[in-house]
């Protein structure tokens, strides 16, 4: 975890942390902060030195605990306001009592002294609600259904198949896979080893080094709504493996997904702005395209970026529009969602690529896409060619 506590150097943010807390918090790493030369109360009627405290946790070094680097790291990611909510259901899920004067970092204090797993895990998924980037697989046979009711509750078996893949990547066994339900889909979290890592670093005055191996959390998605498999990770053979895996132990078929086109960027070519018309979907104030990479091919593979606030604005500024003799092969939309102060950038990349993370949004921006013809239809879908061990590059 970075050796970086915004919240934790400062002084009077340590101060609407309730002392008996706080002080709960950094016992256990009593004699580090006292070889810092922090002091503490010697009774209930003494106050913690905060700028003292505050001064230690802006300047972390080598000697600086693990676990109490983890533990402010987790902590700190809770402290805003805008989780007291998610904060209050879990402490009264685990039985904790909460008074009226407990502030939000208070809440977040006890939980990871009541049990650290809960935030670690929590701030893991929101970690990966913010991936952005999925590959797409649809149903090999999309008359067959998803029937999720059936879905096996114990993922051991899943488990020994991803450690024996990983651990022939050299990236260690242990890996652990994590379901989640939510509105129209099922999330699946993948912890696992990455290859180890060798880095120089400083114990007091001395040269040493450190060996550790990475953790790294891929994600799978059963989209319900749209029977497909989503993927977010890191390098293609690992996305072959879990489209074959999570068909094996989920649907007992190892090509139940297959690779096929889901996106295609023509709508911009044949119906120009027309294709950013977003007055029927409810939930979407405004799109505009910002951005557009053409593939012209030819013998050097020549390829074009157009960039704009407003493309569509912008090019007849220049005494052009968008090209229709080459491949449109990625597109920039600017997508602004009512309720949301700034639009989001949404990619969308010819094939089966998408950038516009997933959630409730998500289903809206999609439902957009498929509106104007973004998303290839079912029919269309059907008599496409489909490749089982394909995965997008």
């Amino acid at each position: 975890m970075p050796l970086q506590f915004k919240s934790f150097a400062r002084p009077d943010l340590l101060k609407t942390i309730h002392p008996k807390n706080l002080t709960n918090l950094l016992e256990p790493h009593r004699s580090f902060f006292e070889d810092k030369g922090f002091r503490f109360p010697a009774g209930a009627d003494e106050e913690l030195d905060c700028l003292a405290l505050a001064g230690i946790l802006a300047q972390p070094d080598e000697e600086t605990p693990s676990d109490l680097v983890e533990a402010l790291y987790v902590i700190e990611s809770f402290s805003d306001d805008q989780h007291f909510d998610e904060l209050l259901a879990m402490a009264e899920a685990a039985g904790l009592e909460v008074g009226e004067e407990e502030t939000t970092v208070d809440l977040a204090v006890r939980l990871y002294l009541h049990d650290a797993s809960l935030l670690e895990r929590k701030l893991r998924e929101q970690l990966c609600d913010r991936r952005r980037t999925f590959e797409s697989y649809r149903l090999a046979d999309p008359a067959s259904g998803m029937e999720v009711e059936n879905l096996p509750q114990d993922l051991t078996p899943l488990e020994a198949d991803l450690d024996r893949y990983f651990e022939s990547k050299k990236r260690g066994g242990h890996s652990c896979v994590v379901r989640k339900d939510a509105a129209n889909e099922i999330r699946f979290l993948v912890q696992h080893g990455q290859t180890c890592k060798r880095e120089p670093s400083r114990k007091g005055g001395r040269s040493t080094c450190t060996f550790f191996r990475p953790e790294k959390t891929d994600v799978v998605l059963l989209d319900l709504a749209h029977k497909e498999l989503r993927i977010n990770a890191a390098s293609v053979p690992d996305l072959r493996q879990y489209r074959t895996l999570f068909g094996r132990h989920l649907f007992r078929n190892d090509d139940y997904f297959v690779f096929a086109e889901k996106y295609t960027l023509e709508p911009l070519q044949k119906a120009g702005e027309m294709a950013l018309n977003c007055r029927d979907i409810e939930g979407i104030e405004s799109v505009k395209l910002k951005e557009v990479e053409y593939a012209w091919g030819g013998a050097f593979e020549h390829a074009e970026v157009q960039r704009a606030t407003d493309l569509f604005k912008a090019l007849p500024l220049i005494r052009r529009g968008l090209e229709c003799e080459p491949v449109i092969r990625k597109a920039v939309f600017e997508v602004k969602l009512t309720g949301e102060r700034r639009a989001r950038a949404v990619t969308i990349k010819a094939g089966n690529r998408s950038g516009y993370g997933r959630g409730d949004e998500a289903m809206v921006i999609e439902r957009w896409l498929r509106a104007r013809g973004f998303v290839i239809s079912e029919e269309r879908a059907l008599h496409a060619r489909t490749y089982p061990a394909l995965a997008c590059a």
